[in-house]
């Protein structure tokens, strides 16, 4: 684990380029102590907002195929992945087996079947555990295509996890036949799937579709991504800010 002394954050920063693997395992190790005393929901669909227009180009643009793009500064500004890797972020939190109805970065929401998903991208891997302003918690998991150049880069630099050990990954695990996600009610576990996806093919196979649903905030993302509170005694390696 890295201990910072510095009382100023900036420097810190540019001290300690990037989180080691060890500070990795104890975010994770963070991370499983937040969601210990809390059950697990069903997880049926991931999902991903985004605003009409962002949609309307997929379809007239891009053939429908949903592209990757370079992983903003969201999070712990140490992050091994930020701006590193390709990705399309989806979130896990079901109620029920369902997405909440509304949503922070856009009203249309494409929902694609969590077993298509995890199919697509086998391995998975723990990123980053982290608030904003908020007292809400957000976990960052990486799925990989095994032997692609993300995986690759997440194999050197992340934590790989096994979705059949709930215990060591509480955030998105199989049982029997279904996956599950921690039920904690703070806690948001975002999923960067790192595959361009077709969304004419996912909807036409019926393991996907488009929908509406309500807005909250400012409806959509920052393109710079924001980054997390350092002075969060739960998510932060440095705890003497």
């Amino acid at each position: 684990m890295v201990y910072f002394l510095a009382t100023n954050v900036e420097m810190m920063y540019d001290i300690y380029a990037e989180l080691t693997l060890s500070d990795l395992h104890t975010l994770h190790s963070a991370a499983v102590s937040y969601c210990s005393k809390s059950g697990s929901a069903v997880c049926n669909w991931m999902y991903r907002n985004r605003s009409q227009e962002y949609f309307r180009n997929i379809e007239d643009n891009c053939g429908g195929i949903m592209k990757v793009h370079k992983k903003d500064n969201s999070g712990d500004p140490l992050s091994p992945i930020n701006g590193k890797i390709d990705g399309l972020f989806f979130m896990a939190k079901n109620k029920n087996g369902i997405p909440p109805r509304y949503s922070y970065f856009g009203p249309v929401r494409l929902k694609v079947s969590a077993k298509e998903l995890l199919h697509m991208a086998l391995n998975l891997y723990f990123a980053d555990f982290y608030c904003m302003q908020g007292s809400v918690h957000q976990v960052t998991l990486v799925m990989t295509k095994p032997g692609s150049e993300s995986d690759y880069f997440c194999r050197a630099k992340l934590l790989p996890l096994s979705v059949t050990d709930r215990w060591n990954n509480p955030f998105l695990f199989r049982k029997g036949a279904d996956l599950f996600t921690s039920n904690k009610k703070k806690l948001e576990v975002e999923l960067l799937f790192t595959e361009d996806i077709d969304v004419f093919h996912l909807t036409s196979l019926d393991v996907a579709c488009l929908s509406y649903c309500e807005t909250k905030g400012r409806g959509h993302s920052r393109p710079e991504g924001i980054p997390k509170n350092p002075k969060c005694h739960i998510c932060n390696l440095h705890c003497d800010i």
